[in-house]
């Protein structure tokens, strides 16, 4: 199955759960589908056979098992970005993973940190990163 055809597939799952205003944009550099949820009014790119995308999720999601707090701060923060206009990457403001990042660096230099640093790895990750 080729990329197009994954994220059409991608696409009409989103379309009966928790997103709206789905669309695909295949002339991207990354081919997306791109969806917002509905309670929250956030973006959501869906990428296929992206390989740094997959190890972000998975260092994310693993990262937000780890540390309860961080998935609500994360969507205090891009809400707060959202209100304010500077979360835009199209127009000159910052990409979602930067807030994701931003969060997790802070949660990361407390006086007594809440996450592991990666530089230290002391994450453990998936087995199929190799």
């Amino acid at each position: 199955m080729h990329q197009p055809d994954i994220l059409m597939l991608v696409k009409e799952s989103l379309s009966a759960s928790l997103f709206v205003d789905l669309e695909a944009d295949f002339h991207a550099r990354v081919p997306v589908v791109i969806c917002k949820e509905k309670k929250s009014g956030l973006i959501c790119k869906v990428s296929a056979g992206n390989e740094n995308a997959f190890q972000t999720t998975t260092y994310l999601s693993v990262l937000s098992n780890r540390e309860p707090l961080l998935l609500p701060l994360v969507l205090g923060l891009r809400h707060w970005a959202r209100i304010c206009m500077i979360d835009r990457a199209e127009e000159g403001g910052l990409p979602p993973y930067v807030f994701a990042l931003m969060v997790i660096y802070f949660l990361q230099q407390r006086k007594e940190s809440l996450l592991p640093t990666y530089l230290k790895q002391e994450v453990c990750f998936l087995s199929s990163w190799g």
